[in-house]
């Protein structure tokens, strides 16, 4: 590597450390940074710090105060704005959505310098407004986006063609997944596991549930575990309830530790509408686990290969998804063949790969 990165200031920005796997990549790509000897910082905005992380913290929700007032508002902004200034940072990686349009021209156009923007959802809307001349005003600064699934690159690209795109995924560390996953649970059950946020309904719990009832699993004694938190938690509840699931529906909540839960599981099943790359899917996999999931845009059919880790089924087809369960209990030669070629599947995702895959990226531009 050449004196251009070798002494690298890189700033990921980040709303929270503690949920999503957005966050989960910008804390992970931190600490392979702070390997290279590179001066990292991370700007976060609200909540706490849960995962590992390298580096200093600039923590805006430090400055806010209880009625989130006007000067309290004020006053991260211009704290931001002096923290950018103070820093001659040689890359700026934005990893949030995009909620508050007219904020986010402000931070963009008169607090970032020049800033790269990840997009990690298919939905795009969350990121760049679908007007093209608002999308010009709100990403002037943005010098590249930066894709986690090769789905959401095409899609870009095709709409925003006047910002340079490319492909750069998700990481996993191997070596700290095996160490997690080892982790001992109470759970003597056997179950399959689903995880992901409740807050809305981008994970289709309700479905997910409906055909796990439809399928042979429940006649076999073998629960659904579902990680995760947030407002439908309840529905969903009540949910396997009338289905007189109560028992073998088990909601866990959100878990320090997933790894644990997903090296016990049988299998892991996803029913989203869309996501970027699926986290669920991939970790699964470095866990040794295969999955089963709808080929939702984007991300599953570039992680599943079919009848080799794991199950791809027709988008949104309930009934093809229960016939995909059902085959995982009935074929074990199918099943053993998917889980033993999950780690291997994955390998390409390494921290390693990955982060190297963003120093060419540092060298080109």
């Amino acid at each position: 590597m050449d004196k251009k990165t070798s002494v690298l200031k890189i700033c990921l920005v980040t709303v929270t450390l503690s949920d999503g796997g957005a966050e989960r990549c910008a804390a992970l790509l931190s600490q392979y940074f702070d390997q290279q000897d590179f001066e990292v910082y991370h700007v976060v905005f609200a909540g706490k710090v849960e995962y590992d992380f390298a580096g200093k913290i600039f923590h805006l929700e430090h400055l806010k105060d209880k009625r989130n007032s006007w000067w309290s508002r004020s006053k991260r902004f211009f704290a931001l704005k002096d923290f950018f200034a103070n820093n001659q940072f040689d890359y700026v990686i934005d990893f949030r959505t995009k909620q508050y349009f007219w904020q986010e021209v402000i931070i963009h156009n008169f607090v970032y310098p020049k800033f790269i923007q990840t997009i990690h959802s298919f939905k795009l809307k969350s990121y760049i407004p679908k007007n093209t001349f608002l999308a010009k005003i709100l990403y002037r600064n943005c010098q590249q986006f930066i894709t986690v699934s090769q789905g959401i690159k095409e899609k870009v690209s095709s709409k925003y063609d006047f910002i340079p795109t490319q492909l750069i995924y998700n990481p996993l560390d191997f070596e700290s997944i095996a160490v997690k996953s080892e982790e001992l649970i109470s759970d003597e059950y056997q179950y399959v596991l689903s995880a992901g946020s409740m807050n809305k309904n981008v994970k289709q719990f309700d479905k997910l549930i409906e055909c796990y009832a439809k399928s042979v699993l429940p006649s076999q004694n073998i629960k659904l575990m579902i990680l995760g938190e947030g407002k439908l938690k309840s529905k969903w509840i009540k949910l396997a309830e009338s289905l007189n699931l109560q028992d073998l529906v088990v909601f866990k909540g959100n878990v320090k530790n997933p790894f644990r839960f997903y090296k016990k599981a049988l299998f892991t099943i996803s029913t989203s509408k869309y996501e970027g790359m699926p986290m669920v899917l991939l970790e699964s996999l470095a866990c040794e686990t295969p999955i089963i999931s709808w080929n939702y845009e984007s991300g599953p059919n570039e992680i599943i290969v079919d009848n080799n880790n794991g199950l791809l089924v027709e988008n949104q087809n309930s009934e093809k998804l229960i016939e995909a369960i059902n085959l995982f209990v009935s074929d074990k030669v199918l099943y053993l063949q998917c889980k033993h070629n999950a780690l291997s599947s994955v390998k390409r995702f390494s921290l390693e790969t990955i982060g190297a895959e963003w120093l060419a990226f540092f060298e080109r531009n």
